[in-house]
This record gives structure tokens, sequence and C-alpha cells, in this order.
């Protein structure tokens, strides 16, 4: 772990600035409050602080080798007291040493140099700085490997939510790929002059679809494009009986929604609708703004007298599901469903 002190740009400017406050703190009292002439003054309060521009950045090592989690708080308390102790010592020392070098007159020869406070006030000052320094590193400590945990636990919830929509695409890709087989199988039936056709189309809308990442947002434009297309497929099966309709404001050709997240609606209404009525069905897509958020209604007729397919509903639940990992809401789609009109709202929150 780096030292808070030195490997950060504005730690020393900090330090020092805190250094200075100390050292005017101290000189306040031996001038203002002591009435000691200016020059002693500042010689005392520097004599003492000077030892700790050196001191104070060295605990940081010793906080760092004495790990509360591994000995124990008894042990760890234990080690801060020897250590502290011999802080103490050296500063003590090297305060006297500094002071008694630049003192030239003494104001009692022969004795101990007079500085702000005697040595065992000065030692306890010592000893509850040093207390401070160890809560203040220990709170970086601690501070550093809380954020650590924090963008541990976000890195391990995107992996989770990357492995879920991983998960959620190797179920979609089957359930699409069954859909489009049945629609070539159907159409090679039916009219095996445009099976081709068909096929080539099919094969430039899979090889867009396998492409796509399900967590990337994609622009409305290319999306249409790729719905157009598989919608053109299931035309040439289907023939009059799939009516399309797209209305969309040019506003919105560049806003941002999940890759392929259309299609299971347009397959669903293909399977529900076009391919279990006799009568012409309309898809209709509209696409708007609203609230700054992107706004697209699929809704298909239905002959309400037929029977519906099986199905495990898969689609609806899959769309349902990356909309929740994606967005985090719930409330992002909504389905309406008539007497013979089946329509799904989705927005799409163009600021995540």
């Amino acid at each position: 772990m780096e030292h808070p002190i030195l490997s950060n740009r504005f730690g020393i400017p900090i330090y020092f600035g805190f250094w200075f406050s100390f050292t005017g703190m101290l000189f306040i009292i031996d001038w203002y409050f002591q009435n000691a002439l200016y020059q002693e003054a500042l010689l005392s309060a520097l004599s003492i602080s000077s030892p700790l521009l050196i001191i104070a950045p060295s605990i940081w090592f010793v906080v760092r080798h004495i790990d509360v989690d591994k000995i124990g708080r008894l042990a760890a308390a234990l080690h801060h007291i020897t250590v502290a102790i011999i802080m103490v010592a050296i500063w003590l020392s090297l305060t006297y040493l500094i002071f008694s070098f630049f003192d030239k007159d003494p104001i009692t020869k022969g004795t101990r140099p007079e500085v702000i406070m005697p040595y065992y006030w000065l030692a306890f000052m010592a000893f509850a700085i040093y207390d401070y320094i160890v809560m203040m590193y220990y709170m970086i400590i601690y501070y550093r490997n809380f954020k650590e945990k924090i963008e541990q636990e976000s890195e391990l919830k995107d992996l989770v939510k990357e492995a879920e929509l991983n998960a959620l695409k190797s179920q979609i890709n089957p359930h699409f790929l069954f859909n489009s087989l049945n629609s070539v199988s159907s159409l090679t039936l039916i009219r095996p002059e445009q099976s081709r056709e068909m096929l080539v189309k099919l094969s430039t809308f899979l090889r867009y679809s396998l492409d796509q990442d399900l967590k990337e947002l994609n622009t409305l434009s290319n999306e249409m494009k790729n719905s157009r297309l598989y919608l053109e497929i299931e035309k040439v099966r289907f023939g009059d009986r799939l009516i399309l309709d797209f209305e969309s404001d040019p506003i919105c050709d560049d806003l941002k929604l999940p890759n392929l997240i259309l299609q299971p609606i347009y397959e669903n209404a293909i399977k529900h609708g076009v391919h279990e009525s006799l009568e012409p069905v309309g898809i209709q897509t509209k696409a708007y703004l609203k609230n700054k958020n992107l706004i697209i209604q699929i809704s298909n007729n239905f002959d309400k007298d037929a029977i519906p397919p099986k199905g495990k509903g898969i689609g609806l639940k899959n769309i349902q599901e990356r909309l929740n990992l994606i967005y985090g809401r719930t409330d992002l789609i909504a389905i309406t469903l008539t007497e013979s009109i089946f329509c799904v709202n989705l927005e799409f929150p163009q600021s995540l």
C-alpha cells in the first residue's frame, strides 16, 4: 500500500500545512501565553516541530507492519507502546539537541535549555501526537480497504451481470434460430423458388445478430434496419398476410437501446399473430421521444378464436430480465392485451 503522504501529489502540501499550523501553535503558546521573546519562542517551536517532519512519515511504516487483524488488538497495542517510547525518546533528544545548538545564550548556564514546557509535559504531548498520527494512518488504511472492497464488489456485480446477459444471449439465439429455420422450411415447401432469397437474407440477419453483444447499446436506426430485414424474411413467407407499418421520429435515429431487444417481440407477433390467422395481420412500430427517453410501441392484431401455440414465453421474459440488468428498472416494459390487439410498450432511458 502506497504512502499516503509521499505517494500523493496533495499529500506533501497538506502535511506541510498541518506542520506549519502545529509550529505556529507552539510559537503562540510560548510567545503570547508565556511572554517569551520572539526569537526564543520561534526557536523553541522549531526545535519541537522539526523532528516531526521525519518522524510522522516514518510512523506509516510501523503502522503498515503492525497488522491488527493478524496479531490482535492487545499485541498491536503492546507493539505501539514500545515503538512510541522509542519514537518519543528520539523526538525529545532531537528537540533538546536542536535547541541547545542554536541557543547561544541559555537562561541558566549549565542546565537544561528551557523550551516551551517541561520535559514530562513535552513527553506527554509527543505520546498524544504519536497516538493521533497512528489513528489517522489506520483510518486511511481502513478507508482504502473499504474502497477496495467496494470496487471488488462492483467488479463482481459487473461479472455476474455479464454472465447473466450471456446466459440470456445463449437462450434467445437458439430460440430465434428455431423460429427462423421453421420459416425457411415452410417456405421451401410452399414456394421453393423464393427459398434461396430468404436464405440469403437469413444469413445476413444471423451474421448481424450473432455479432452483437447484448450488454452493449446500439442506435435505433441500426436496430430498425436489422428488424426490417427479419420482417422482410417473414414477408417472403407470408406475402400479403403480413402488413408492416413503421412510424419513427427522425430525431430518434441516434438514440440508444440494447442490441436485439426488439427481436423477440417481432417473433411473437409472427408466431401468435400472422402464423395463426388467415386474415392479414399488421405489425405497427412507433418510435418517439418522451421525457428524454426513447419510447417504442409495437402492436399487432391477432385472431381471437385461434388456438394459441404452445411456448415457454422466453421472448418477453428475456426482454424483462435484460432491461432490469442493464437499466436496473422493472417498469420499462408494459404489455396491453385487448380483444384482438396485442401491444408492447418499451421505454429506454438515454442516461445510464
